[in-house]
């Protein structure tokens, strides 16, 4: 199957393009409104830039040809929280995906607790096992729509003591069980792990 994008519509290539990139991380982000609201969604357009300084990206789409509140509250404050997706957690992410008016709280609607920042005014998901306070760092337009590229440096690192091995400062895979977007409806659970050495004696990863 050979597919050319410019021969091809918006949603065609959309569907093609999500259903390749897999499976993707969710950025569970967190922000304040200039009305004091807080604000909760997921975007899985969402990756790690660089570790020096820590900084992370994700993007967010128009909604109605308007910025979603996420990058609006984010410009605002200069700042945002990425919350990590767990298996716990995985509903009422996606109860945060829904198509709110402004003004509509996730984390009451869901039931989560905000817990304040502590170096962002921000909340982060309290019960949510890994939180990333960001400063952001740039919003840059992408595409037609355009899509919003926001970058972070992370700042603050809150992570649940199971899911943190001290000896190797390294996460565990295993008890972090986080959740990956595939296409459609379709999520990933990260179960069945395995590894493979580098061929690198200095591979520090």
């Amino acid at each position: 199957m050979e597919l050319d994008p410019r021969s091809m519509k918006q949603e065609s290539t959309y569907k093609l393009l999500i259903g390749c990139v897999v499976p993707r991380p969710i950025a569970w982000v967190s922000t304040v409104g200039p009305d004091g609201v807080h604000n909760l969604a997921p975007f899985s357009f969402f990756m790690g830039v660089c570790g020096d300084p820590p900084t992370i990206a994700f993007s967010s789409g128009p909604r109605a040809k308007n910025r979603k509140d996420t990058v609006r509250n984010a410009e605002h404050t200069g700042d945002f929280v990425v919350n990590v997706v767990d298996d716990d957690r995985a509903e009422q992410m996606n109860q945060t995906s829904g198509e709110y008016p402004p003004g509509i709280d996730e984390f009451a609607l869901t039931g989560l607790t905000a817990a304040p920042g502590v170096r962002v005014r921000s909340p982060r998901v309290l019960e949510a096992p890994i939180s990333l306070e960001c400063r952001l760092a740039r919003v840059i337009p992408v595409g037609r729509g355009p899509h919003s590229l926001v970058l972070g440096e992370i700042v603050y690192f809150h992570v649940r003591d199971d899911v943190y091995d001290a000896a190797t400062g390294r996460i565990d895979m295993a008890r972090l069980k986080p959740v990956g977007r595939l296409a459609g409806h379709a999520y990933a659970h990260v179960h069945d792990i395995f590894e493979m050495k580098r061929p690198s004696e200095h591979y520090a990863g």
